[in-house]
């Protein structure tokens, strides 16, 4: 293994790796840009304003999300192919997608007690920054799928940037808030404009059909995928009470931040594989060596100084390091599990692909309710390396049937 590394490290240069670096740093960057961006909110604007305007933030991420489709596995999967038709498409598709749906949930918001003291210019501005933010994912999706991830990075790092209007908008409250998160999308999306281009938005029927099965079973996938991650906060809450709740958020999140480097590796090796591998199982093997070698020195930053950076939070939060230990040691066990499932995306493989999302999600929150009230937050750890250990062995019988 240690051979092997230092053979990689010569090869730094090659588009697995040089994709995966500047991935890694749009997602540290993500990462560290909203928590600044809240920080900073929090000191400027009244709680309450803060309050609304996180609920509203949290419905445009959600719309983002819902917004996709899964165009951005098809332009990925298909870019080799399709080239800028399949971009031209996808921004078509989850355009429309994103004025109905945030057309739809704005309504829902204006209906609500805590949302009737905006008005329709609160629906426009809704519907416009979702519109945007969808184009933002589209078209950062466009930069990796064309090995060109550095401008998917600077994108990100532009947006970063929206900290800075809330210190001009402070007058306009709630809108202020959502109008600096706006602005940073649109000063991403205008540079991906720029640097990277933007093919003419138009329908290009031939990859709408060849990714239409492919699109929505990836999507329903990711759906299957990420659903835990929003139900198991509340379920603590309700089974723990705000405390822990508090506890084992901030653990869980940072043990998930963990997993930044090894995901940006996957989605490199999924941007190639799509553009066609010579010897796939050599680059997997390289690049799962890569992402467990990182997990050591990981675990070994997080037994040393994990206790440190909970206690950032608050003394109580150390409460939260055994999760973070678990979640760290976990990783071993994502890692292997995401790259199957990459393998089987490149090779179009999607039923497989949303049984295995589907299987993990409901163990993971069937082992979670189980072992919560008997174990505390350390219950959702085990639950999430009980769900992977399970999904490994349908990953097997999968292998097992196809040889």
């Amino acid at each position: 293994m240690l051979e092997l590394l230092k053979q990689e490290f010569r090869n730094f240069k090659s588009p697995l790796y040089r994709n995966s670096i500047y991935i890694s740093l749009a997602s540290l960057t993500t990462a560290v840009a909203g928590f600044l961006f809240w920080a900073i909110a929090a000191r400027l604007y009244p709680a309450e304003d803060v309050g609304v305007a996180s609920a509203i933030v949290s419905a445009l991420n959600l719309t983002f999300q819902l917004s996709m489709l899964g165009m951005n596995f098809a332009i990925i999967r298909f870019y080799p192919e399709y080239k800028e038709k399949a971009v031209s498409s996808a921004l078509l598709v989850t355009g429309v997608a994103s004025v109905v749906l945030s057309i739809a949930y704005g309504l829902l918001m204006l209906n609500s007690e805590s949302f009737k003291e905006f008005g329709w210019d609160f629906l426009g501005l809704f519907v416009l920054f979702s519109v945007i933010g969808t184009f933002y994912n589209v078209l950062s999706t466009y930069a990796i799928a064309r090995r060109q991830a550095e401008h998917a990075f600077l994108q990100n790092l532009l947006f970063a940037g929206r900290f800075v209007f809330l210190v001009f908008l402070t007058s306009l409250g709630v809108l202020g808030i959502i109008s600096s998160f706006g602005l940073g999308l649109i000063l991403g999306v205008g540079y991906a404009v720029v640097m990277v281009g933007i093919p003419t938005i138009k329908m290009d029927r031939e990859f709408i059909r060849g990714a239409f099965n492919f699109s929505v079973g990836n999507y329903l996938a990711n759906i299957a995928n990420i659903a835990p991650n929003y139900l198991i906060p509340t379920l603590v809450l309700s089974m723990l009470g705000k405390e822990e709740a508090a506890y084992f958020y901030m653990a869980f999140s940072i043990g998930n931040l963990i997993l930044f480097v090894p995901n940006a590796i996957n989605t490199s090796f999924f941007v190639e594989g799509s553009h066609g591998l010579k010897n796939m199982r050599r680059t997997l093997k390289k690049a799962i060596t890569f992402s467990y070698a990182y997990l050591i020195a990981a675990i070994i930053g997080v037994w040393s100084f994990g206790g440190y950076v909970l206690r950032f939070f608050g003394e109580g939060y150390v409460g939260g390091v055994p999760l973070l230990r678990l979640m760290a040691f976990g990783g071993f066990l994502v890692v292997l599990v995401n790259f199957a499932l990459t393998v089987l995306n490149i090779q179009k493989k999607v039923k497989d692909i949303v049984a295995i999302n589907t299987l993990k999600a409901v163990l993971f929150l069937g082992l979670s309710y189980l072992l919560v009230p008997k174990m505390g937050i350390m219950g959702v750890g085990l639950g999430w390396i009980g769900a992977y250990l399970g999904v490994i062995g349908a990953l097997g019988v999968i292998i097992r049937k196809e040889v």
